[in-house]
């Protein structure tokens, strides 16, 4: 007899949507593992409390210590959509969790699916993933006000001590400073190198300015090249193309790209790309632009992560304005359950979701569409899209 394998997961609701969508997402989650593993492997959740659920059931807090501390215990968990702002120093919640786990890596899995509304003729085939550094550069915020006694006392520094002159507008002038590491950009793009490998990825695109920032992108590129250099087995054809050597067979042809090309690009031929690896406001950029292409946050789901620790969630955010209507999109979601039971080793069951929300997205274009602005209009139910996707889950032979 097979042992039962129970993985531990920590599940946290979020806010708006999040308490609508996410038991009803987990069940899913349950009842596709039981199809396909009968028992032998199972999920058992730890609810955590963190945002609105945290502050109204306890002491008023926001962003609990003890969900922090049992996050890093579980190293795995499934999110739901977080508030933006909360006061009390924080940017938001999901920036909190970031600084506090060093979560640096952002990834978004974007890939088209028949039955998605798209802008472009040809949308077919797109299938990228987006690297997002996210302990640096734009996260970072290291902004100074204007007219604030900082912002005088840097402009100071850079003129007086660091013959800096360039400034056109003194008064009045807010600063903000672009940080880029070796370190940082050496463990993302290990992160990135390594997902290509194991998912044997073709190309892999180091994106960045380094015609703005010479000293900071510019770094970040040779940084990213010099690791690969140093730490992978490469190869180059006749035309001077380099390529990472992959063990399991297939070469990923390695090539950098300004972020101008990157977007003219993935507005006119998105198929062109592969995984992608970025500083954070490239990535930002990027990763919004491509998911405007196959359907909207409401599809897409996000990872944030370090070499320890995963948290799956959509990539959306907490979309008050429907909160308790019932027709929350819950597609997102579920995708990010996929990439969860992926994370856990359990394919069959991964590939079983898969082929469920792919097939109910494809065949029901006219029921739903999946950009949640339109939710309120469509009049289908979140239980309804989440009933169509239990029923297409294939049964096991």
């Amino acid at each position: 007899m097979a042992m039962k394998n129970t993985h531990m997961v920590g599940f946290i609701e979020g806010d708006g949507i999040g308490p609508e969508v996410m038991p009803l997402v987990r069940e899913l989650i349950n009842h596709v593992v039981n199809v396909c593993y009968r028992g032998e492997q199972t999920i058992s959740w730890q609810p955590l409390l963190l945002g609105e659920q945290a502050a109204m059931s306890g002491d008023g807090e926001w962003f609990p210590q003890s969900t922090v501390s049992a996050l890093r215990e579980l190293k795995v968990a499934l999110k739901g959509p977080m508030s933006s702002a909360i006061g009390g120093g924080f940017r938001s919640l999901n920036i909190a969790l970031r600084e506090e786990l060093d979560l640096f890596c952002n990834m978004r899995v974007i890939k088209s699916l028949a039955g998605l509304p798209t802008p472009l003729k040809n949308a077919a085939d797109i299938d990228l993933v987006v690297f997002r550094e996210c302990s640096e550069d734009s996260f970072a915020s290291i902004e100074l006000g204007a007219n604030t006694p900082d912002a005088q006392r840097l402009i100071e520094v850079l003129e007086q001590e660091l013959g800096y002159y360039r400034l056109r507008f003194v008064d009045d002038c807010a600063l903000a400073i672009k940080n880029c590491s070796k370190a940082a950009t050496e463990r993302l793009v290990q992160r990135a190198v390594d997902y290509a490998l194991a998912h044997n990825r073709k190309k892999l695109t180091v994106v960045h300015k380094s015609n703005a920032w010479q000293l900071t992108e510019g770094q970040f590129q040779l940084w990213a090249s010099d690791f690969i250099t140093n730490h992978y087995e490469l190869k180059s054809s006749d035309d001077g193309a380099q390529f990472i050597v992959n063990p399991q067979g297939g070469d990923i042809v390695v090539e950098q790209m300004m972020l101008d090309q990157v977007m003219q690009r993935l507005a006119q031929q998105p198929q062109q790309f592969d995984v992608l690896v970025c500083n954070n406001l490239a990535g930002d950029l990027i990763s919004d632009l491509a998911t405007s292409l196959i359907g909207g946050v409401g599809i897409v789901p996000s990872v944030n992560c370090n070499n320890e620790m995963a948290l799956f969630e959509p990539s959306h955010g907490p979309f008050r304005r429907i909160a308790g209507s019932g027709l929350a999109n819950p597609s997102a979601t579920v995708w990010a359950g996929i990439l969860m039971l992926e994370h856990l080793g359990m394919h069959e069951a991964a590939a079983s979701l898969w082929s469920g929300l792919r097939d109910v997205i494809n065949a029901h274009d006219a029921l739903f569409q999946l950009d949640t602005r339109d939710s309120l209009n469509q009049g289908v139910s979140t239980t309804h899209i989440i009933a169509a996707i239990e029923a297409a889950i294939p049964m096991p032979a």
